[in-house]
């Protein structure tokens, strides 16, 4: 069950909820697996950075590609050692995980297997048991993929090897924007040096900033909700989109509930419009003698 807060704001602002991903939560029919903790790492230091890729570093554990040490995810890499090198460093750096994957999710074959994580900054690639399963551009948003195909190809072994590379350089075209300078002078500068050229009066903080997890879900489940609320007069409306993914014929239940914890008005279908009857509108605090009030949609 799935539970969205609404509110019928007096200035008619609606809440959206744009497509994408739903924010993991434990249930009767979901597991969720919080990978958090020391992870793994590695800086390339080759002169192109790209020294990872060509010896193929996610087809291996980390440590056998040479010297790693221990970093704490989430948090900022170039930010939580004494390392000059490690603060400055711009390129790509290598993350690794080795997690073992309750066998349940593995033998029954009715459950879909999910790799999320919530944040990496800035170009992140990740490999699972060194096959590469997604990447991402952006600092700043979660990003997922399936892995369950992949677990259930070897069911002999519950262990997966979870490698995440994580790039920081920001040019032209990233939020925020910034870009790389090739120092010629080889009076000064070894050959390829290079510094991060930046106009704005923050550090760069790099690295996996938010949590890293493994959650399942059945293989038919809710892939999105979209809520949009308003009133016209006195009648509260919700139009509501429930997307469904993994079935075509599906029975659900969608229920609002008012502050109370009493049904206001329900329906089985996947999308429609709910009307509320003298609906309660959401005012601030001080404007209103019952400020903030909120209907829950479940």
């Amino acid at each position: 069950m799935f539970r969205v807060l609404c509110l019928f704001a007096a200035f008619k602002a609606g809440i959206l909820l744009d497509s994408g991903m739903l924010f993991p939560q434990e249930s009767s029919s979901r597991e969720v697996k919080e990978l958090n903790g020391l992870w793994a790492f590695r800086a390339d230091r080759s002169p192109t950075r790209n020294q990872g890729f060509q010896r193929a570093w996610y087809k291996s554990r980390l440590a056998e590609t040479g010297p790693v040490i221990d970093i704490p995810v989430p948090s900022s890499y170039n930010d939580v050692t004494q390392d000059p090198n490690l603060r400055d460093f711009i390129g790509w750096v290598w993350y690794e995980r080795e997690v073992v994957v309750p066998a349940r999710w593995i033998s029954d074959g009715k459950t879909r297997v999910v790799l999320r994580v919530e944040s990496a900054h800035y170009y992140s690639i990740v490999w699972v048991n060194g096959v590469k399963v997604t990447e991402h551009e952006g600092g700043h948003l979660p990003f997922e993929a399936d892995i369950d195909g992949l677990l259930r190809e070897d069911p002999t072994t519950t262990t997966c090897r979870i490698t995440i590379a994580v790039n920081n350089t920001l040019d032209l075209h990233t939020l925020p924007p910034g870009s790389i300078q090739y120092m010629k002078d080889r009076t000064m500068y070894p050959e390829g040096f290079f510094v991060q050229n930046t106009n704005f009066d923050f550090f760069n903080y790099a690295g996996i900033h938010r949590s890293v997890l493994l959650y399942t879900t059945p293989k038919a489940y809710v892939d999105d909700i979209t809520v949009v609320t308003d009133f016209l007069d006195s009648t509260g409306l919700v139009r509501y989109n429930v997307s469904i993914q993994g079935a075509t014929l599906v029975t659900l239940k969608v229920t609002l509930i008012d502050k109370d914890g009493h049904c206001v008005v329900s329906s089985n279908d996947t999308s429609g419009v709910l009307k509320v009857v003298d609906v309660k509108l959401w005012w601030p605090y001080l404007m209103h003698e019952n400020p903030g009030y909120l209907y829950s949609l479940e």
